[in-house]
């Protein structure tokens, strides 16, 4: 990654931030990039694993248009002379079976040449539509096709990126798998793309002056723009001189940038959030990430509070990643926890590395760390000093919609201050189920040696040594899910939490409304969601 956010710029994106969610916030009935994990001492952030597998099906969830096609390239394939199968060399080197509709049908036998006029509808049993009302002129021996005027474009073929297009100029060789299309818009895989041209090849896909974004909205909020972007399916996706826009406004840029397939682009952190709880009043957070040399990350989150009294504060740190040795990290700034506990790291030096277990599901994690801490709220300040050894596996699929995600380890942490050393182990577990895709729950069990009962510092700490948790989900419509989630103190018997929320997906962000009524205390916060 290179260059991204010109800092000059920042103001423009928080006003735009603010136009944009605003009425959101006020009006739910009105009012998406990263998502952002639910924010519970409950434990609802263990349905996030669900809500994430959901959020892809919908993102992969093919258009009223791909699906028509699907079906109708089945059939003529059924129908045709001899199975429309590239692997085999013999039908391979013929002509793509393919279905004509149109007003007017011409057709020379001799040299293959075809035309066609009005409401015209062609099929191929390799999975591509071509629709237009203007005319269509081609080749069947040359196996090419092309609509001078609108076209309707769309590509189910199996191995290639999923298309939906409507623009002009639509020219195709389905015979080489090659193509184009100028002043084109749609959708390709699951985004929501426009270009002034598109170039179609067996294994990929370029656009150029293009945008991306996976708001469906008819005019984003926010959006990616650059003058080439290169998909490469089950591999990547280049984007050249990209430039990072909400509301039309550039808020960041790159020269160079490569998401790999399955991976979500870092770059979108800088998406901002907007809320409001009691501590904090109205809030505006922002997460800012540049490349400042080869596999070196500087990085700024921040904070605008309208009740605290100096208005904001934030936090940055430089990173560099090792491939063998793991990550390095220097931090200095101002941290908050879910209960508006705020503690100053001036600075804190970080090693953190993991890796998988060879032939197995399980990975391992070291972690070390040491800072200086100063409490904002007791004024206490002592050097701050982590140990720690962590055992995690991937999610364990009972089947019947089962998961269960075991993790533990031990840790050690000293404090200058007092010369106090607490060591001990951590478990955590937990058990969900989906029941259909409307009702869902899970069920946790945790223990930590370290907490609030033996810890200098108040941050981030459960007050017990054990707890259980448990949640239940309901999904009322595609957008709107309400959760139930509570936690009981197992070391003094008693109720710690009971919260409840409700998500709600707009176009282009989702509010989340979260109440929990052990503290009597609101929160709601709106931020970029795709889903």
């Amino acid at each position: 990654m290179n260059s991204l956010f010109p800092y000059k710029k920042l103001p423009l994106g928080f006003a735009a931030l603010a136009a944009a969610l605003l009425p959101c916030v006020m009006m739910p009935q009105t009012a998406e990039a990263a998502y952002e994990s639910s924010d519970s001492t409950a434990g609802v952030n263990r349905l996030d694993y669900l809500e994430n597998r959901h959020r892809r099906e919908r993102e992969e969830r093919p258009t009223e248009a791909m699906v028509q096609t699907a079906k109708e390239a089945a059939e003529v394939a059924k129908n045709v002379r001899y199975p429309a199968d590239p692997a085999d060399p013999d039908t391979a080197a013929k002509p793509a079976p393919t279905s004509f509709e149109g007003d007017e049908l011409t057709y020379d036998q001799v040299t293959g040449d075809f035309t066609a006029v009005g409401s015209v509808h062609i099929v191929q049993a390799d999975g591509h539509s071509f629709d237009t009302d203007d005319s269509v002129i081609g080749n069947l021996l040359k196996q090419q096709v092309e609509l001078p005027g609108y076209a309707h474009v769309v590509q189910v073929t199996p191995g290639a990126t999923r298309v939906d297009l409507t623009g002009y100029e639509a020219f195709y060789r389905y015979g080489a798998q090659t193509g184009s299309m100028t002043d084109a818009k749609g959708k390709v895989g699951h985004q929501y793309v426009t270009g002034k041209r598109f170039e179609f090849y067996p294994d990929h896909m370029i656009i150029h002056d293009g945008t991306e974004t996976k708001c469906s909205a008819k005019h984003p909020d926010y959006q990616v723009a650059a003058r080439v972007i290169e998909y490469w399916p089950d591999k990547y996706t280049i984007y050249r001189d990209a430039k990072y826009l909400i509301k039309g406004n550039v808020v960041a840029q790159k020269h160079l940038h490569i998401v790999k397939a399955g991976e979500e682009p870092k770059d979108l952190d800088w998406l901002p959030r907007i809320g409001y709880d009691k501590d904090d009043g109205v809030w505006l957070r922002e997460h800012i990430q540049r490349q400042i040399a080869p596999r070196v990350e500087a990085s700024f989150t921040g904070k605008l509070m309208t009740k605290n009294d100096q208005g904001g504060r934030g936090h940055g740190d430089v990173t560099w990643y090792s491939p063998k040795a793991g990550s390095f990290q220097l931090t200095y700034g101002y941290f908050e926890d879910d209960d508006q506990n705020w503690i100053k790291r001036k600075p804190e030096f970080s090693w953190s590395y993991g890796h998988p277990i060879a032939n197995t599901k399980w990975s391992y994690g070291l972690n070390y760390s040491i800072g200086r801490w100063n409490s904002q709220h007791t004024g206490i300040e002592s050097t701050h000093t982590v140990y720690e050894l962590g055992f995690w596996r991937q999610p364990v699929d009972f089947g019947g919609r089962w998961y269960f995600t075991p993790s533990l380890g031990y840790k050690i942490t000293t404090e200058s201050y007092d010369d106090s050393r607490v060591k001990g182990m951590w478990a955590d577990m937990s058990l969900l189920h989906e029941f259909d895709d409307r009702w869902a729950a899970y069920v946790a069990y945790a223990y930590s040696k370290y907490n609030n009962q033996n810890a200098l510092f108040d941050y981030d700490l459960d007050d017990y040594t054990q707890k259980w948790q448990a949640g239940a989900s309901y999904r009322m419509t595609e957008r709107d899910r309400f959760v139930a989630a509570l936690e009981w103190d197992a070391q003094h018997g008693q109720m710690n939490d009971v919260d409840y929320y409700w998500f709600h997906d707009m176009h282009c962000a989702q509010l989340i409304l979260r109440y929990r009524s052990k503290q009597s205390t609101w929160k709601v916060a709106a931020q970029f969601t795709p889903w």
